[in-house]
């Protein structure tokens, strides 16, 4: 999994500096913001602003779904074992000081979907990396209250999203869109489908890129 680790700087508000319990638990958030290009790139140089120092506000990574100009980019704010100021449960609240945050982006030129694969496998790669199990990933909402992640809250899929990370920690080193995906192209075009699912298993880019030429393929029919 491939990270761009852009830091806030220390010393801001928004990098505390303080020790992550834990940490204990996952929490998910929605970027509530559905503007164009606002991407994971975006998020990562809000946080270095006097804006978001001033809140302050800052959690540990953004996901993104890229677009057909890009592939998927996943940014860092702060390391693993430094708190961030993102579950509005104040300074001593679980959330705020044992949980990593993970924001979504929803930006309208991006693909959702793919943004939700790669959240998934990250939370799947934090969970295994502390030894947590799947109970252990929280919602924005279980912390204090507010509607996030409003799109996985608002379009139902929450259990779906869950299951997406417990594939992930299984095993499933191809996602299930990722595999209807290479069945749509199977059919199609006839395809090899065990070299394209052995070809995705090494590199997670290569089932975004199937899935997105299979959306811009239906889209143009």
């Amino acid at each position: 999994m491939n990270i761009i680790k852009d830091f806030i700087p220390e010393g801001r508000r928004n990098r505390p500096g303080l020790e992550l319990a834990g940490p204990d638990y996952v929490t998910i958030h929605d970027t509530g913001n559905p503007s164009a290009y606002a991407d994971a790139a975006a998020h990562a140089a809000y946080l270095q602003t006097d804006t978001a120092a001033s809140i302050p506000a800052s959690w540990h990574f953004t996901v993104d779904g890229g677009s057909i100009e890009r592939s998927p980019q996943i940014y860092q704010h702060l390391p693993l074992d430094e708190v961030g100021w993102h579950a509005g449960d104040g300074r001593s609240g679980p959330g705020n000081r044992s949980s990593i945050g993970i924001e979504i982006c929803e930006n309208e030129d991006g693909d959702r979907e793919i943004a939700e694969m790669f959240a998934a496998e990250l939370a799947a790669f934090i969970l295994e990396k502390f030894r947590l199990d799947i109970s252990r990933i929280k919602q924005h909402y279980d912390w204090n209250g507010k509607n996030c992640p409003r799109v996985l809250r608002g379009e139902g899929r929450w259990e779906e999203f869950l299951e997406r990370v417990k594939g992930y920690m299984a095993g499933d080193k191809v996602p299930k869109r990722a595999l209807e995906a290479i069945e749509y192209w199977q059919k199609k075009i006839g395809i090899d489908p065990e070299y394209w699912k052995e070809q995705a298993s090494q590199n997670e880019h290569i089932g975004w890129l199937l899935v997105l030429m299979q959306r811009i393929h239906q889209r143009e029919r």
